[in-house]
């Protein structure tokens, strides 16, 4: 089994360096390095202007791995507006001359500068636990993030103190997606790569063989833990929760999220679910899709061929378009053309048919998850 493996010396570059990206034309002078990882090194520096003025700091990645270079590059372009993720600025390859020998390629990435460093330094330098209500509130934030990675079919598995960094104002932002992978055509990744200090002994042993959403679990479970604790040093174990500053349902909520595998959260959504106390149905809402006929409008967080699929599942009938045989409409996001206020056809339908008297409900993306899964 393959572990994050130390950076080679080819990531070594000099102090005050100026390297121009081949991509975009931009120019960066090389700062002090700020750490190392499994597969390179990471570097302060100072995007410059044409005047070579300094245009804002940033943080340079190096690396000679090609493969964690092009996924930490392609998560970083996904998720290019997310709130919760460092933000990718540049991405390209640096040939580098090594005298008369054969040239090496240096893969760089430009990256967002975090003014808190990780979350691992963070926590440190202060030495002191983070207070319920503000460690929920960050693991509540990251868990949305992560939600929508395991809703497109795409595990993270390297959710460390090292990778979880802290901004200015002092919220938490998940960097570092070069191990992340997606599943594809049903064919699960396999752990052969991990930090094996923030692992179960399952992975250690070799007895899992395939990194699911679980694991990510695991490891979100881990890092709630740490901010309670004030530490990010180790691993938190299940007789330790009990020493944590919280309540008894925050402690079980983070005794399941690193607990056994098989009964943890199968993902982000069930754990986000636990923190936000949406577990039992609130009164008057609908209890279930079985029997119902379900009908979709607006962009959601997962494929809308994967959300018929659940509604199938879940014993309910798809429609594609509203009407008196529609029982629940599930309304996502607003497309581009309707960011100006107007409704969609779809929901001025249901609208109609509410208005005359027709037993349909509207329910939100986040509502129509809770309920498919309930019924798995």
């Amino acid at each position: 089994m393959v572990r994050r493996r130390p950076p080679t010396a080819k990531t070594n570059l000099r102090l005050n360096r100026v390297i121009q990206s081949p991509v975009t034309g931009l120019r960066y002078k090389l700062g002090p390095p700020l750490g190392e990882g499994g597969f390179g090194r990471a570097y302060r520096a100072v995007e410059l202007s044409r005047l070579n003025h300094p245009v804002r700091d940033v943080c340079l990645k190096a690396t000679t791995d090609q493969a964690s270079w092009h996924r930490e590059a392609y998560f970083g372009e996904l998720f290019q507006q997310s709130r919760r993720v460092i933000r990718l600025y540049d991405s390209f390859p640096l040939v580098l001359k090594q005298g008369a020998g054969p040239s090496t390629i240096l893969y760089c990435l430009v990256l967002e500068l975090a003014d808190g460093g990780t979350i691992a330094d963070y926590l440190e330098k202060t030495r002191t636990p983070w207070t319920e209500a503000r460690a929920r509130r960050e693991i509540i934030a990251l868990l949305k993030l992560l939600d929508q990675l395991h809703g497109g079919g795409a595990t993270h598995r390297d959710i460390t103190p090292m990778n979880i960094f802290v901004t200015a104002s002092g919220t938490l932002k998940l960097g570092d997606f070069g191990i992340a992978r997606h599943e594809v055509a049903g064919h699960r990744p396999a752990a052969e790569e991990f930090n094996p200090a923030f692992v179960t002994r399952g992975h250690l042993a070799e007895v899992h063989r395939h990194w699911l959403a679980v694991d990510d679990v695991f490891q979100m479970g881990q890092l709630l833990a740490m901010l309670l604790r004030g530490n990010a040093e180790h691993k938190v174990s299940i007789a330790n929760v009990n020493q944590l500053p919280c309540d008894e349902r925050l402690r079980a909520i983070i005794k399941r999220a690193i607990g056994p595998r098989s009964r943890r959260y199968s993902d982000a959504f069930e754990m986000l679910e636990a923190l936000e106390g949406s577990d039992e149905p609130l009164p008057g809402k609908i209890a279930s899709l079985a029997g119902k006929t379900v009908a979709f409008t607006g962009p959601l967080s997962i494929k809308r061929f994967d959300a018929e699929v659940m509604v199938l599942q879940a014993g309910g009938e798809v429609s594609q378009k509203v009407n008196r045989k529609v029982d629940v409409l599930v309304q996502g996001g607003r497309t581009r053309k309707y960011k100006s206020g107007r409704k969609g056809l779809k929901l001025l339908d249901a609208q109609r048919l509410i208005e005359q008297g027709h037993a349909l409900m509207i329910i939100g993306d986040k509502e129509f998850r809770r309920l498919a899964r309930q019924a798995g």
